[in-house]
């Protein structure tokens, strides 16, 4: 199984590339990064990515690179405390988003009219969100409410595309709370407060779905954090 991650550099993305690198039925790693990664590994294919690979999929080596790709696990995003910057925090969050899913649709769906292995019916696109995300633009926020409604509204942009493409294209959003380290710090331990999860667990429930699909489309921070490995859900 070939997956696509994007965001590795990050927190969350480091985490989930090392259970990737660990899971047996994952065979490829395409980690699209706007920064070196400090490892190699057999799996793992890097391709640095510019702001404008990100908005055309254009370059040749990366689109061959993508055929015959099952699943992306994407982290990529903007931190609220970065979010100050609205055209950046739009670019990225929506743009990216948005410009991937169609260059992801694309590319499976040629992969599969030109025979080249695929594990899956469907691609599969597992979107890290945020437990305080608005899809309802309307609605009247008051804490970091432009955040909020760009994260909503990057959901809207891949479940609707997963309605349009419901042959070729799945999309699971996860909306984590505030995420502990594995080892449970003091500072952890105050964020125990409010929602949380584990980085491990976290992970864990994104690659499991990604590898294996699953019925639940939108995933609350409650739910990531009961997920009990491979055996727990039911698949897609």
């Amino acid at each position: 199984m070939k997956v696509i991650l994007a965001g590795t550099t990050g927190f969350v993305g480091q985490e989930i590339l090392s259970q990737c690198l660990a899971h047996p039925s994952i065979t490829s790693i395409i980690a699209l990064c706007r920064r070196d990664l400090p490892i190699t590994h057999p799996k793992l294919h890097v391709h640095r990515m510019k702001d404008q690979d990100f908005l055309s999929y254009s370059d040749p080596q990366l689109c061959t690179s993508l055929r015959g790709a099952d699943a992306c696990i994407w982290t990529l995003g903007i931190t609220p405390s970065r979010a100050s910057d609205e055209q950046a925090l739009r670019r990225v969050s929506l743009e990216y988003t948005s410009e991937a899913a169609k260059a992801f649709t694309n590319a499976f769906t040629t992969a599969s009219k030109e025979d080249v292995s695929s594990t899956s019916a469907k691609f599969r696109f597992v979107y890290f969100s945020g437990a305080l995300a608005e899809r309802d633009q309307s609605r009247s926020l008051w804490l970091t409410p432009d955040y909020r409604r760009v994260r909503g509204q990057a959901e809207n942009i891949l479940l609707e595309h997963a309605a349009s493409h419901s042959t070729t294209f799945e999309s699971y959003i996860m909306r984590p709370g505030l995420v502990q380290s594995r080892q449970g710090t003091f500072t952890d331990r105050l964020r125990g407060l409010v929602p949380c999860v584990r980085v491990d667990v976290l992970a864990c429930a994104a690659v499991d779905v990604a590898v294996q699909g699953h019925s639940e489309k939108i995933w609350e921070n409650t739910r990531i954090a009961q997920w009990k490995g491979v055996g727990d859900g039911q698949k897609g």
